[in-house]
């Protein structure tokens, strides 16, 4: 017990600052929307520079970042509905596997010219073809990044994404021709975040965006199999020989997936496990 009374100052500081950019992102959101993730980084950032964390939030504030990051990417799996995503066939599947080996890859290439660290440029990738700022944190400890590393990819791939919700959305009333369909696989396809492609989906109309949601999860579920593939490439890569090795808790993530898939569980609570995990993640970023 007196053990656990350490983590309370730290884990009501970090929950505050979670809250204020909470509060901030719905003011600004109809000028931009940064995400209450970038905010609450830019804030922590802003804090520990200019006023420094005191010893007594120490405690919870790493307890913030090391538990409650895997908690809520775990609960971050009852947003999947895999029948749903395997009605849209092979087509959507082939597609979003070459985004994301495109993607990937040409986040590399552009590490090297650029001489970016190997595992900043992969945060990067990851985070730009599977599904944002999630994307980042949960695939960092698979390939031993460093906090920094993470923070940097988080703030870009938020940033980028917040843009592209705005271009997307000014697309969608342009009056190109796209159908629906396209304009929801285009942007369930290819912007970051999950939030991203589901408010850029919905800008044409429900059929686009249920299209948009279905496309963005067939990206998320590709987590898994890249978890597995980098941990792998790092662990060979790495000279120190420390070991970058696999996190369950992604694991635990598709297990979710498939238990929500079943439809065994209430709807209600299911909505609350997704926002307990966006609460758990934004209160891991902020510590982090």
């Amino acid at each position: 017990m007196e053990k656990a009374k350490k983590y309370i100052p730290g884990i009501i500081f970090v929950l505050l600052i979670s809250v204020i950019s909470i509060m901030l992102n719905g003011a600004l959101m109809k000028y931009i929307n940064l995400e209450a993730l970038t905010l609450a980084i830019i804030i922590g950032i802003l804090y520990n520079n200019l006023v420094s964390t005191q010893d007594i939030f120490k405690a919870g504030v790493n307890f913030s970042l090391k538990k409650l990051l895997k908690i809520g990417i775990v609960l971050l799996g009852f947003k999947l509905n895999i029948s749903s995503v395997l009605k849209l066939g092979p087509k959507i599947l082939i597609m979003v596997i070459i985004y994301v080996i495109t993607a990937l890859l040409l986040s590399y290439l552009l590490g090297r010219l650029f001489k970016i660290n190997n595992r900043l440029s992969a945060l990067i990738g990851i985070g730009s073809c599977i599904c944002g700022a999630s994307a980042v944190v949960a695939m960092a400890p698979c390939i031993n990044a460093k906090d920094e590393d993470s923070v940097i990819a988080v703030s870009i791939v938020s940033f980028l994404g917040a843009v592209g919700v705005i271009v997307y959305s000014a697309v969608a009333f342009s009056g190109l021709m796209l159908t629906p369909v396209q304009y929801g696989a285009w942007s369930g396809i290819s912007l970051h975040g999950v939030a991203h492609a589901i408010a850029a989906a919905f800008a044409m109309g429900d059929v686009s965006g249920e299209i948009g949601t279905f496309v963005k999860m067939t990206r998320v579920i590709m987590l898994v199999p890249v978890s597995f593939i980098l941990s792998i490439v790092f662990n060979k890569g790495n000279e120190k020989g420390e070991k970058a090795g696999f996190p369950m808790y992604v694991l635990y993530f598709i297990l979710a997936g498939i238990i929500n898939t079943t439809g065994v569980i209430p709807e209600g609570i299911t909505a609350l496990l997704v926002k307990t995990s966006s609460l758990f993640i934004l209160m891991a970023m902020t510590a982090m």
